[in-house]
């Protein structure tokens, strides 16, 4: 157990590095379409207005609100928020509004995100959906205007109050990770970001954990090529080393997929492999033996670093978040 947790506290002080530099700076309507596309798994649902389902407008009040702009509930209601913007003035994180055939209600809403785009939770069959609103495309055909909602706030939101150590602007004492996050921070082997903020539902990457991984177990670096698409990636050389000491795998297809998000069961078989873990916990719903990771999951949970969901599933395709990081490694060291 005492070599588990020396790895342990160095994978976590490495999940350091890769902070960025600054949050405070960055403009309100990026981080807003940021937060938009950390929901982009979302299915829609009339009415709806939490992760579990969102309607257009349900989707786009919970976005604001992750910064701290309250929206109107209806999307004709949120027409009133803010004041309006030309197309020609278009910023990232402006509404933009729809109706479906000329002169009727408002009927749709939507958030740009730049380059004539939009993210929206439209219906059903697309869910949360990016869209083009170019004058000669379908949202473009309907648009009948724009709203911006966020100058005013980005204004107050560039120089935030300095916190105690491990709290955090985004991360309220009500959030399920909080006691973990304030715990793991104020013993300095996790850190925020630049102004406080901690961004819980930021992604990991699988390139990063590959670097995390590698410089945590020693495992130095490779220039022995084992996948068709790291070859410059900045990751690359711990790529290499972490899957020739066979801890991480790649895609039938040859590749790695250095940018894409790491998942939950990746995270479990990582574990599995690189601490030495064993057991079996409860099963989840979603987790059938016929799994891949299954041995890996049910050791995961065996050793207390995860319980599932409350619905009594583990979400293994769910990309991890760093909360969720967060609460892995507090159970694991302590």
């Amino acid at each position: 157990m005492k070599r588990v947790t020396s790895v342990l506290v160095a994978f976590a002080t490495v999940f350091l590095l890769f902070a960025p530099t600054s949050f405070a700076g960055q403009r309100i309507g990026d981080q807003v379409v940021d937060i938009a596309f950390d929901y982009s798994g979302s299915p829609y649902v009339y009415g709806g207005e939490s992760p579990s389902g969102f309607d257009c407008s349900g989707f786009t009040q919970y976005v604001f609100g992750k910064v701290g702009i309250d929206l109107n509930r209806s999307s004709s209601g949120q027409w009133s928020n803010g004041h309006r913007v030309s197309r020609s003035e278009l910023q990232k994180g402006d509404l933009l509004f729809f109706n479906y055939y000329d002169g009727g209600a408002i009927g749709h809403v939507g958030i740009y995100i730049g380059n004539n785009k939009m993210i929206s939770a439209e219906n059903p069959r697309d869910d949360i959906t990016v869209a083009s609103v170019a004058p000669d495309r379908y949202w473009g055909e309907r648009m009948v205007g724009a709203r911006r909602v966020i100058e005013e706030v980005a204004a107050e939101s560039t120089d935030p109050e300095p916190l105690p150590t491990g709290e955090y602007h985004d991360v309220a004492s009500s959030h399920w990770a909080a006691d973990e996050i304030e715990y793991m921070s104020k013993q300095g082997i996790i850190n925020g970001y630049d102004g406080d903020y901690f961004k819980p539902d930021n992604k990991v990457s699988r390139g990063e954990v590959a670097k995390m991984l590698s410089v945590s177990l020693d495992l130095g670096t490779s220039t022995s090529d084992q996948f068709s698409d790291t070859d410059g990636h900045w990751s690359e050389k711990y790529i290499n080393a972490a899957a020739k000491a066979g801890y991480i795998n790649g895609y039938e297809d040859g590749t790695y997929k250095p940018e894409q998000d790491i998942t939950r069961q990746e995270i479990a078989a990582l574990f599995d492999k690189a601490f030495g873990l064993s057991g079996s916990g409860s099963d989840f719903d979603d987790v059938s033996s016929e799994h891949w990771a299954y041995d890996s999951i049910q050791a995961l949970a065996a050793s207390g670093i995860t319980t599932g969901y409350e619905d009594g599933t583990f979400k293994p395709w769910a990309e991890t978040k760093r909360s969720e990081f967060a609460v892995f490694l507090y159970r694991a060291l302590y």
